[in-house]
C-alpha cells in the first residue's frame, strides 16, 4: 500500500465538520482511491470531539487529534508546527487543505518547512505514486493549469471549493484515534485583538445565495436582494463594488477578496460577471444570472440567464419564492 494521504483539518471547537471539510474528505478519499493508499485525517483546535467523531463517520481510515487549548484559533507559526507534526507523524506524501484564505500561508510555509511542494486551487488530480498530476485553478478562476508533481519532499495541495461530493456519513463507524503530538511552539507574532467568532449561518455554508451588484443602482434596493434570499430560504451576497459603496455589509461580498461560496443556486441579480467576482461562485452548482446587457460575462458562466432590469425581476421571484414555501 502506498502512502497515506492526509488531510488536515482545523475547525472550531464544539461543532462537527463544516460543509468546506466534508468536501475534503471526499477529496481524500478520491486521491487515496487512486493508489490504494489509507485516508488520515488532522484533527486540530478545541474541543473536537463532535469533529473527530464525524470524520471517523465519514470513511476516514485513523485520526490525529490535537485537543488543547492552544489551538482554539492555531495560526502561524503554531499552525505550520502543528501541520508539519502530523505530516511526520502519519507518514503522508499527499497532504491536503481546505481551500480557504489560511490555506494560502499555511500550504507554502508548510512545504518550505518539509522541503516539499505546494500548490493552490486544486480542483482535480490524477495518477499517482511518484508522478502525481493536479489540475488547478489560476487567474482567479479564469483559467486552469496542468501541474506534474514527481519530487520526493510531501505535496501540499490546498483545495478549490467544491471540488467533490462529501462521504455519506455511517452512523457508529469508529476509526483508529490517535493523540496528535505538537512540540511548544514560540510564535513570532503577537495578536492584539482576536477576530470575533462567527456568529449565526455563514454565507460559506447557505444552500441558497442571492448576490446584487452595481445593477440595483442605489443601496436601498439592497433590500431586494434580502427579501429574495428570504424568501428562498438563503442568505444574501454582494459583489465589491456595492460593498465598497456602503450598500452591503463586508462579511456578505461574495468573490476573490470576499467570501468563497458553492451553494446549490447562486442568483446573480446586477453584477456583470468580473472574473474576481466569479472566482467566489463559478464552483455553485447552478448559476442564474440577470442583467440587461445581453453580452455581460456572467451569462458565459450562467446556467439560466434572464435579459432585464433586476428591479423588475427580483420581486416576482420573490413572489414565486414566497408562493413555493407556502405550497401554493
Amino acid at each position: 500500500m502506498s502512502e497515506p494521504v492526509l488531510v488536515i483539518l482545523m475547525p472550531p471547537g464544539g461543532d462537527g465538520l463544516s460543509n468546506a471539510a466534508a468536501e475534503a474528505l471526499g477529496a481524500g478519499s478520491r486521491l487515496a482511491g487512486l493508489s490504494d493508499a489509507s485516508l488520515v485525517c488532522a484533527v486540530i483546535g478545541q474541543d473536537i470531539a463532535a469533529a473527530t467523531t464525524e470524520a471517523a463517520e465519514r470513511g476516514v481510515d485513523r485520526v490525529l487529534a490535537a485537543d488543547e487549548e492552544r489551538f482554539a484559533r492555531p495560526g502561524g507559526d503554531l499552525a505550520v508546527a502543528a501541520a508539519a507534526a502530523a505530516v511526520e507523524q502519519s507518514g503522508a506524501r499527499n497532504v491536503l487543505l481546505l481551500g480557504n484564505a489560511d490555506a494560502l500561508e499555511l500550504g507554502p510555509r508548510l512545504a518550505a518547512r518539509l522541503d516539499g511542494a505546494s500548490l493552490m486551487g486544486v480542483i482535480d488530480f490524477s495518477g499517482s505514486g511518484d508522478d502525481l498530476e493536479v489540475t488547478a485553478a489560476v487567474f482567479g478562476g479564469a483559467a486552469h493549469a496542468a501541474y506534474r508533481l514527481s519530487g520526493p519532499g510531501p505535496r501540499v495541495l490546498g483545495l478549490a471549493p467544491a471540488v467533490a461530493e462529501a462521504p455519506e456519513r455511517e452512523a457508529g463507524r469508529t476509526a483508529d484515534i490517535e493523540a496528535l503530538t505538537v512540540p511548544a511552539v514560540e510564535s513570532r507574532v503577537t495578536v492584539e485583538q482576536a477576530p470575533s467568532a462567527d456568529e449565526g449561518p455563514r454565507l460559506e455554508d447557505a444552500r441558497v445565495v442571492v448576490s446584487g451588484g452595481r445593477g440595483l443602482k442605489d443601496g436601498d434596493n439592497y433590500d431586494r436582494i434580502r427579501e429574495l434570499a428570504e424568501a428562498l430560504g438563503g442568505m444574501p451576497g454582494a459583489s465589491r463594488a456595492i460593498v465598497d459603496d456602503g450598500w452591503a455589509p463586508a462579511p456578505e461580498q461574495v468573490g476573490l477578496t470576499g467570501k468563497i461560496v458553492t451553494p446549490d443556486l447562486y442568483i446573480a441579480a446586477g453584477i456583470s460577471g468580473a472574473s474576481q467576482h466569479m472566482a467566489g461562485c463559478s464552483n455553485s452548482r447552478v448559476i442564474v444570472a440577470i442583467n440587461t446587457d445581453p453580452d455581460a460575462p456572467i451569462f458565459n458562466y450562467a446556467h439560466y440567464g434572464i435579459v432585464d432590469d433586476c428591479l423588475e425581476v427580483l420581486p416576482e421571484l420573490t413572489r414565486l419564492g414566497l408562493e413555493l414555501r407556502a405550497g401554493r
